[in-house]
């Protein structure tokens, strides 16, 4: 099996069981490998201190390697559904690792204004729709909501809606068949160490919705 077509089948089942598909860099333990739970997310005071500290401020520049600038490169070639779908992927995938952080790395108050306009659409194709704007950065009401918040609450924004997709947000189609670069993507990102994968997060959802003057802090 070649390495895309193993993303692929990591990809169905993170999508299915919600089982992680990205694994540590080569040379790293992967979360929970020291206390034998391994593949259950991050847990431990030395893995939450990395999340804690990739979160509570600005990317450093030591994080952006090459690796993840050509990982957000690609991302960005990628048609809007691929892009969401890769999001969808890295945060099924992820999601148990970012949320230890979150409470104390995002302020989730000010994510209220984003979700009062989002959730008034209760009908999936609008929520498609919706989320496909925010992506292609267009210039609405849910766009300027989501401009004014933080790198933070832009990456809380989104682990939200994977969360919820499948539930009361429209969700990934069952016969959905992710395209080639996406794989590719998903691959480069898997290769990256989990500050990296954080930084190229952070980095592919900051631009995304439409910046206001004004930013919420």
């Amino acid at each position: 099996m070649d390495e895309q077509q193993k993303v692929s089948a990591d990809v169905e089942k993170a999508f299915e069981q919600g089982v992680g598909m990205i694994q540590p860099a080569e040379g790293q333990p992967a979360p929970g490998a020291q206390d034998g739970n391994a593949g259950a997310g991050v847990s431990g005071e030395e893995l939450d201190t990395i999340v804690e500290q990739a979160l509570d401020s600005e990317a450093p520049e030591a994080a952006r390697s090459v690796g993840v600038r050509n990982a957000v490169e690609q991302f960005n070639a990628l048609e809007v559904d691929d892009k969401l779908a890769v999001l969808y992927y890295l945060y099924e995938a992820m999601g148990e690792s970012v949320t230890p952080a979150a409470p104390g790395a995002a302020d989730i108050e000010l994510t209220t204004a984003f979700f009062g306009e989002f959730n008034a659409l209760t009908d999936g194709d609008t929520q498609l729709e919706a989320m496909r704007a925010l992506v292609r950065c267009e210039d609405n009401t849910l766009g300027r909501e989501y401009g004014k918040l933080s790198e933070n609450n832009k990456l809380v924004i989104w682990y939200l809606l994977a969360e919820r997709m499948g539930d009361d947000v429209i969700g990934m189609p069952d016969d959905y068949q992710l395209g080639d670069l996406g794989q590719q993507n998903l691959v480069h990102v898997k290769e990256l160490d989990f500050e990296q994968q954080i930084t190229f997060l952070r980095d592919v959802v900051n631009p995304m919705g439409h910046d206001p003057i004004e930013r919420a802090v």
